[in-house]
């Protein structure tokens, strides 16, 4: 029977039976291995988290964009209330604030300006919002009767901001 620590005596040898554990360089070379990787992968992952709360970001503004075609076919005009839109937004989560030619719907991690500037105003007609808390994208989704039809405008605002753009294709 062998025990740690003492000497196990057969046919006239010594033998020791040791419990080795890791050393603390062990420890630290695979801490700073974790570390690394860690590291790397996660700009990567914010990233990846940003660009799909951008694209459903976009999704929300194509859906207004649309609404208001629709409404611009019917009235011949847009409209600067987003009640007005055949939108249903009880299950986006957003709140929506009305003034006189615009709509503001605060969303997570964005600002959507329904429509920027007076309703009469051609280079208004679009929907406007900034992305995340900090700002980092602006992108405006011009109407089809506005001063630039149809065009999807993105402005990164910061170096991260510009890599999202360039990611879209914007």
């Amino acid at each position: 029977m062998k025990k740690e620590g003492h000497p196990e005596f057969s046919s006239g040898s010594t033998s020791w039976v040791v419990s080795r554990g890791f050393t603390l360089i062990e420890l630290l070379v695979v801490v700073l291995i974790i570390g690394i990787l860690a590291g790397a992968a996660l700009p990567q992952y914010q990233r990846a988290v940003h660009k799909t709360r951008l694209t459903n970001a976009l999704q929300i503004a194509f859906n207004i964009r649309k609404a208001q075609e629709i409404y611009y076919l019917a009235n011949g005009t847009y409209t600067g209330d987003l009640y007005s839109l055949d939108i249903d937004y009880s299950k986006s989560g957003c709140i929506i604030s009305s003034a006189p030619d615009t709509s503001i719907m605060n969303c997570k991690n964005t600002i959507f300006d329904n429509i920027v500037g007076p309703v009469g105003n051609p280079i208004g007609h679009r929907v406007s919002f900034d992305y995340s808390s900090d700002k980092i994208v602006k992108i405006d989704v011009y109407f089809e009767h506005s001063s630039k039809p149809n065009q999807i405008e993105c402005t990164g605002k910061t170096d991260e901001g510009v890599a999202l753009c360039k990611s879209l294709n914007l």
